[in-house]
């Protein structure tokens, strides 16, 4: 049939199409129905191409090559109407139907039909779309130009088509421009990300709609920055609310604050709306986005109290911030009221084998992982970095072999190798990193091999890897950290000295990560025992901008999450006058406070064991040992390494 067609043997093909149906029915396929439909076209036997038509089964009539050749059809003869209606009916429509109908409305001058389909249908759009849209245009009577109603259909074809510059072009020449076409154009500026000029066209507008109230507030959470934050809270600010009929609109704002991180005025409004589980899951990802994960945990209680049911993305978002926390009994008692249905959804099953690993239950992470009947490199990722942070390389090399290998990607390596290194598994990590092809050995994947290694001592063997990489590549500061770290650790101060000198010869405006250096080499030389070095660094330190991050650790208590720093919190006088007395009965059997673990110097009125108890790790421990009665686990989570001694 296809070589009759191609030699414009039409009749023929169409002759041996209808034996072939009269032979037997059932073994028509679609290429040769498509064959036959196509030659009817080119024949201009619509009779026959009709008559093909009725006599398709119902499963050939939704196949969509067929619908787009019976469309051609109908579109030949005229009838619009038949054409329109396979398309409509269609579960399957795609780019080169919604093409064959715009030519067939082009060549029959119904442009204002061709453009008004552009407001009915969302498909994706290609070059031809936007070759018959303009062909359409081109032939439209001049008259047409002037009624509003079609030429804002035309500017939606141009945005959809994702010319953009083309519907300005004719946005700007419409006379009398009606809030619809200014929310037309607004809409299409934020579809092809141009924010801004959105907001922009915004005050050209005198009375604002509703509707282009929510696409301004839209542009502006769209953009997320500060002018726009700024802009947005001064329209808002502006604005006579009336509660009951603007809903919407107090929504629209309040995801303008919450997208562009302003947490004080987002509060504000969520505590006067009517609030939604989207109202609630919006906010609980702010907190959880500001490190706030107390306040998520106080919004899934209130939710809760209101009567609003979480759905999988409250759960999601909550067990984000269950993992911020790391608390294994305070998540279990979040965790219980969920509905067991929900243990099906994807991103649950990989949150909770995540938090599960993250607070030392790496059992319960494996029951989620197995109920998965086919993991995905998400899964698998997750899985691999519990047993990691729980000192189990060996199942987590387990788990990495069992990973088909069009799966493995950047993360399942570095979870890989970082388990190998919180285990010591050094042979399997270098087999695991020589068996990645150096086309994907990516900067993040050496910086954690090179980790690996540092903290085993093999510096060598760390630096060779460094000069490896940069052969081909920009030095890279993660890993001259890496290394600057563990050799603090191992107390090597010629090593220390020496990166340290990298990094500030290769980093000299990175004020943050050279303030985070050269605390590393102080505490280098502290723990050599060299302390007025330290002390002399120290000092640059402080002269710096930049802020040092204070050791700070949590534990929960009683279902509250507890911050152990100093003396800044109500306790303080118990948990030292405890901790005292717990280190004099140390003392007595034997221990000997570490000192090269304080890294500056003393004062006056301080001695080795008081500098001692104040760090953070050992107030968080005394804390729970004040309880009554004195708990059965005791877990903290801290932000820095913990100190040896402690």
């Amino acid at each position: 049939m296809k070589k009759l067609s191609d030699n414009g043997q039409f009749k023929k093909a169409i002759d041996l199409y209808e034996d072939q149906v009269k032979k037997d029915k059932n073994q028509n396929t679609s290429l040769a129905v498509n064959q036959a439909l196509k030659s009817c076209i080119d024949l201009d036997d619509i009779k026959r191409g009709k008559y093909i038509h009725e006599n398709l089964s119902s499963t050939r009539k939704k196949n969509p090559f067929i619908q787009a050749n019976l469309i051609r059809l109908y579109m030949k003869c005229g009838d619009y109407e038949k054409s329109k209606q396979i398309f409509i009916d269609s579960n399957n429509k795609t780019t080169n139907m919604l093409n064959n109908i715009l030519k067939g409305l082009a060549d029959n001058s119904r442009h204002e039909e061709a453009l008004n389909l552009f407001k009915e249908i969302d498909i994706k759009t290609d070059e031809y779309t936007f070759k018959f849209g303009q062909l359409i245009l081109d032939r439209m009577p001049k008259e047409f130009h002037k009624n509003i109603v079609v030429i804002t259909a035309a500017l939606q074809m141009f945005i959809k088509c994702g010319d953009i510059s083309k519907a300005e072009e004719l946005f700007n020449a419409i006379e009398n421009k009606n809030l619809f076409t200014f929310s037309t154009m607004m809409n299409g500026f934020i579809l092809n990300k141009q924010e801004q000029r959105a907001i922009d066209l915004f005050f050209q507008i005198k009375k604002p709609s509703k509707a282009i109230l929510r696409i301004f507030f839209n542009a502006c959470a769209q953009l997320q920055t500060e002018n726009a934050l700024t802009v947005g809270k001064n329209v808002f600010d502006q604005l006579a609310i009336d509660s009951n009929e603007s809903k919407d609109v107090l929504n629209m704002a309040l995801n303008i604050f919450i997208k562009c991180g302003d947490l004080k005025s987002a509060e504000c409004l969520f505590n006067r709306i009517d609030r939604t589980i989207i109202c609630y899951g919006s906010m609980m990802k702010l907190y959880n986005i500001k490190d706030q994960p107390e306040k998520t945990l106080e919004l899934f209680q209130r939710m809760k109290q209101e009567t609003l049911i979480p759905d999988e993305i409250c759960y999601v978002l909550l067990i984000d911030a269950l993992s911020k926390i790391g608390d294994l009994s305070l998540g279990q008692s979040f965790l219980c009221g969920m509905p067991k249905h929900f243990l099906s959804n994807s991103w649950i099953q990989v949150a909770l084998i995540d938090i599960w690993g993250k607070v030392g239950s790496p059992d319960k992470s494996k029951e989620i992982f197995d109920m998965i009947e086919h993991p995905d490199r998400v899964a698998f990722g997750a899985m691999i970095n519990a047993y990691g942070l729980n000192g189990m390389g060996l199942e987590a090399i387990e788990s990495f072999n069992r990973i088909p290998s069009n799966m493995l990607d950047n993360v399942i390596y570095i979870c890989a190798l970082n388990a190998c290194s919180h285990s010591a598994l050094i042979g399997q990590a270098w087999e695991i990193f020589e068996k990645i092809p150096l086309n994907q050995r990516t900067e993040q994947i050496y910086t954690t091999m090179v980790d690996t290694i540092s903290r085993v001592s093999l510096f060598d063997q760390a630096l060779e890897l460094i000069d490896e990489y940069e052969q081909s590549h920009n030095p890279s500061i993660p890993m001259y950290m890496s290394i600057l770290s563990s050799a603090r650790n191992a107390k090597n101060v010629s090593l220390s000295e020496k990166v340290f000198h990298c990094i500030e010869s290769n980093f000299p405006n990175n004020e943050s990560y050279l303030t985070s250096a050269r605390i590393l080499l102080a505490n280098a030389y502290s723990l050599s025992g060299n302390k007025l070095t330290s002390s002399n660094v120290r000092v640059k330190v402080n002269q710096s901008s930049e802020k040092k991050v204070a050791g700070c650790s949590w534990t929960v208590v009683n279902g509250k999450r507890f911050r152990a720093h100093e003396k800044s919190n109500p306790y303080s006088s118990q948990i030292f006058k405890e901790s005292t007395r717990l280190i004099d009965r140390l003392i007595k059997h034997g221990y000997k406070p570490d000192e090269s673990w304080i890294t500056r110097e003393l004062n006056d009125c301080e001695t080795v064991e008081s500098v001692l108890c104040g760090h953070s790790e050992r107030l968080a421990i005394v804390f729970n040992l004040l309880q009554r009665p004195i708990p059965t686990r005791i877990q903290i989570v801290q932000n820095l390494r913990i100190c040896g001694d402690c």
